[in-house]
């Protein structure tokens, strides 16, 4: 062992006469740890929250789509095909987008009708996990909700209603059905814009359907406008023939929807190419601002208690003045003498900042595990809890971060202590 550990060992864990310098590592060690901790939980909770928030949004709507502005995709099956051969494709599906009325109990309200293969949608999109059978309820558990989905996507399939000669049904979202008034069972009428002929002139058309689910994803802009019937149904009211709006695409990675968009387009003939993240990029340009705010704000309680680190190091450094004297009378270089106080400082930060992650990642491991703090059914996408997601390269960030804001805060204690002179502190012994 060398001398200088040796040393910074005995001055950092052998009991001295000011016990007030004591009181102070103490107080460093606890305010590095508390600034990981913060650091840790915080983007947990922030990279939980972006996720839910992202399945949420590919719960209502494809990774990519492919598209026409009237309407007139006909022939799609050629490129079904071509798209089902690219590398990053993993299913596809077609959907029709219509804007309708819908009358419930009372008053009337405008939705956003999405013709979907219920066979197929659930490859698709993540819809399956978003299908309730009560308006804000509790969320289900994974094997109960798996059933529930599968349930209501047969329920909603246009051949299967034709062929059980059962009213067809229609999957409202979760406020679009609380506006309503209307719960599992009830009817609502769909007015569509597309009239026909009567002896009386134009009427529009109108047509019964059964309540058989509700959508809840959590966004408050999707639960309000969007519902979910079978795609030939809307063919049917609309007299689409065998025209669809668009395909929808579901990627391998979600993050790379826009690399992906682009490449699609060489073979979409002509139609319109978007993607999930280009049609919610600001709320989540906001978030990504948000994470590094919350990162530098959050740094500072670091800061703060590495300056502690300083204020107990320099003290320590007058305190023990004589003994430094005399090993610098011995021999001892200047290297040496910084050393020893350099590795008491980097003992505090990583006592500190080790505290800080092993506590950081146990309240995220508990919020993830328990109902710590019950949220209202319908404020976070996606359950009642809060979601947590614990990133690797933050939490590596964080710990990088308060060893070196310990490491550099260091240097100046060390160095002052180097620069003491002998003669000073001996001179009246």
């Amino acid at each position: 062992m060398r001398y200088e550990t040796f040393i910074g060992k005995r001055y950092l864990f052998s009991p001295r006469q000011d016990r007030s310098i004591s009181v102070i590592t103490w107080i460093s060690i606890g305010g590095v740890a508390l600034g990981v901790v913060a650091l840790i939980v915080s983007t947990s909770v922030m990279n939980g929250f972006r996720t839910n928030l992202r399945n949420a949004v590919t719960g209502s709507l494809p990774h990519v789509t492919i598209f026409a502005w009237d309407d007139a995709m006909g022939n799609y099956s050629e490129l079904q095909k071509r798209l089902m051969h690219h590398p990053d494709v993993k299913s596809v599906a077609p959907y029709i987008f219509k804007q309708a009325l819908l009358t419930g109990r009372k008053k009337p309200k405008g939705a956003l009708l999405r013709g979907i293969d219920p066979q197929k949608e659930k490859d698709v999109t993540r819809i399956a996990s978003y299908l309730r059978e009560e308006v804000y309820g509790f969320t289900p558990s994974p094997e109960k909700q798996k059933k529930i989905s599968a349930r209501l996507l047969q329920r909603l399939s246009y051949p299967e209603a034709r062929t059980n000669r059962i009213k067809d049904g229609i999957i409202l979202g979760a406020k679009l059905a609380r506006q309503l008034e209307v719960n599992l069972g009830d009817s609502v009428k769909l007015v569509s814009s597309e009239h026909r002929l009567t002896p009386i002139g134009d009427v529009p058309r109108i047509k019964k359907l059964e309540v058989i689910g509700i959508f809840e994803s959590g966004i408050s802009g999707y639960d309000e406008v969007l519902a979910f019937i079978d795609y030939r149904l809307l063919q049917k009211i609309y007299r689409m023939q065998n025209n669809i709006t668009g395909l929808g695409v579901r990627i391998s990675d979600p993050e790379n929807a826009p690399d992906v968009a682009d490449k699609l387009n060489e073979i979409s003939e002509g139609y319109i190419v978007g993607n999930w993240a280009d049609e919610n990029k600001s709320i989540f340009h906001v978030m990504k601002l948000e994470k590094i705010g919350l990162f530098l704000i959050l740094s500072s309680i670091i800061v703060v208690a590495a300056f502690n680190i300083i204020s107990s190091l320099i003290m320590l450094v007058l305190e023990k003045s004589r003994e430094i004297a005399i090993l610098k009378a011995i021999g001892a270089k200047d290297s040496g003498i910084r050393r020893i106080f350099f590795f008491q400082g980097l003992v505090i930060g990583s006592l500190g900042t080790i505290g800080g992650v092993l506590v950081g990642l146990s309240i995220c491991w508990a919020l993830m595990s328990f109902d710590i703090i019950d949220i209202p059914p319908g404020v976070y996408p996606g359950g009642n809890r809060i979601p947590v997601l614990i990133d690797w390269f933050d939490v590596a960030l964080a710990t990088a971060a308060s060893f070196t804001i310990c490491i550099l805060v260091t240097l100046y204690p060390s160095y002052k202590a180097s620069r003491l002179n002998p003669v000073d502190p001996l001179r009246y012994e």
